[in-house]
């Protein structure tokens, strides 16, 4: 079966391309979308370029297009480029990092159905806590965005490892936070993983803090290196 992933470089996309890869899907294809709003409810905006960084480390083609970030409106831009790719790339199914999100799913489902390929979501209702544990085990990741109160600054550009989850998922409890960050609580890059010939190299970053109460992680410049 060949796929195309809908993949924001967070942890959960990631992670979906590789329990999909271990079901014998071929991943032919990274789709990255650039949301023109900040509020976009379908797709990630920070530090979206990056992504560039892990096709090559992949070996994988990617693909990016700019959407409004309207709500709807940007599912039917997903759907127009779906559909051309599809048809150009030969391409069976989409492959989807959604793990709660009826939201995201219903519409990824819909469009799939449209185009008459499958929507393959791995990681869907799995039990969150423990998701986040195996991504960490698996994955190297850090926080790009906190957006939910209960989640600081000192977060922001921390690698979540096994010596300091427990103290995140204890936070993200306390707070009735989505352990993974399926609403946009918090955002995620990957900066290894088992799929990655080469790792990322953050070598400048800046924290954004708002009085508000949120904040972002914004990459600088980064480069592949060796493992």
């Amino acid at each position: 079966m060949r796929a195309i992933a809908l993949y924001t470089g967070g942890k959960d996309s990631h992670y979906a391309i590789i329990e999909a890869s271990r079901q014998g899907v071929s991943v032919e294809l990274l789709l990255t979308a650039i949301p023109a709003r900040e509020d976009s409810w379908m797709f990630h905006v920070v530090n979206i370029k990056w992504t560039k960084l892990h096709a090559e480390a992949m070996n994988k083609k990617i693909v990016y297009y700019n959407v409004s970030g309207i709500k709807e409106r940007e599912v039917e831009e997903l759907g127009k480029i779906l559909e051309t790719l599809v048809s150009r790339e030969g391409i069976d199914a989409i492959i989807t990092g959604a793990v709660a999100s009826m939201y995201q799913k219903k519409r990824v489902d819909r469009i799939a159905e449209k185009l008459g390929i499958k929507h393959i979501a791995p990681l869907w209702g799995q039990n969150q806590e423990k998701l986040v544990r195996k991504e960490a085990e698996n994955l190297r990741f850090i926080i790009t965005a906190v957006q939910a109160y209960g989640l600081t600054e000192k977060w922001l550009g921390v690698e979540i490892t096994r010596d300091n989850i427990e103290e995140f998922l204890k936070t993200c409890k306390r707070y009735n936070i989505s352990p993974v960050g399926e609403g946009g609580e918090f955002e995620t890059f990957v900066v290894d993983s088992p799929l990655m010939r080469k790792k990322v190299r953050i070598r400048k970053g800046r924290k954004t803090w708002f009085p508000a109460g949120y904040g972002y992680f914004i990459i600088e410049d980064a480069v592949l290196e060796e493992k």
